[in-house]
């Protein structure tokens, strides 16, 4: 999987997976998004320079002969190359360059989750983070409404913590909920990654 700059249709496909009733429970604000109001945030966090956010497209190829996957995507096959679906998009927001820390954000396409892309992802988020915007801590939330016990495995893969718990952060449903709260650390990210000898995911 690879990091690409996120286009306008792009936007409004993620408009469309923020919508699903699957991904409400992970979000901040339950508000369904209009077409107008994704293209003035792209225009606003992404499109701007001087934005704090630093997000990315998530791509893989599809490959000619992974027939589960040919028939839910279109190919150009005069040229024979392959489509590259998006499959997710995130990075890391509210930066604070002076601070040198950020919030790791994340979302894949709900009909995809299960198939070990997050992990790649956040994998591929924290590089960024460490190893080019010159970050040394990214921090993140995640709803006890939602999939806490994901960004638990992301903690423990990437040499994170566990900062305690904030409460009443997530009304859900006619419920108010806590969230888990945690901490990437550069330094021991970046050992965790040379000892053990692989590149990042």
């Amino acid at each position: 999987m690879t990091l690409e700059p996120l286009t306008r249709d792009d936007a409004d496909q993620i408009r469309i997976w923020r919508n699903d009733p699957r991904v409400l429970p992970s979000l901040r604000t339950t508000k369904m998004l209009t077409h107008d109001e994704q293209q003035e945030w792209y225009t606003r966090e992404i499109a701007n320079r001087e934005s704090h956010t630093r997000y990315w497209a998530l791509r893989r190829d599809i490959s000619l002969d992974a027939t589960e996957e040919v028939a839910n995507y279109t190919f150009s096959r005069a040229c024979h190359t392959p489509y590259r679906p998006l499959l997710g998009y995130g990075g890391i927001e509210h930066i604070s360059w002076e601070a040198r820390n950020g919030e790791i954000s994340l979302l894949i396409d709900p009909d995809k989750w299960g198939k070990g892309l997050g992990s790649e992802a956040v994998g591929l988020f924290l590089d960024q983070a460490f190893s080019h915007l010159n970050l040394t801590t990214v921090y993140g939330e995640c709803y006890y409404c939602a999939a806490v016990g994901f960004w638990e495995k992301m903690v423990a893969k990437n040499e994170g913590t566990h900062d305690g718990d904030l409460r009443c952060r997530k009304y859900y449903k006619g419920k108010q909920y806590s969230s888990y709260y945690f901490t990437f650390y550069g330094h021991d990210w970046k050992c965790n990654v040379y000892n053990s000898g692989k590149a990042p995911e």
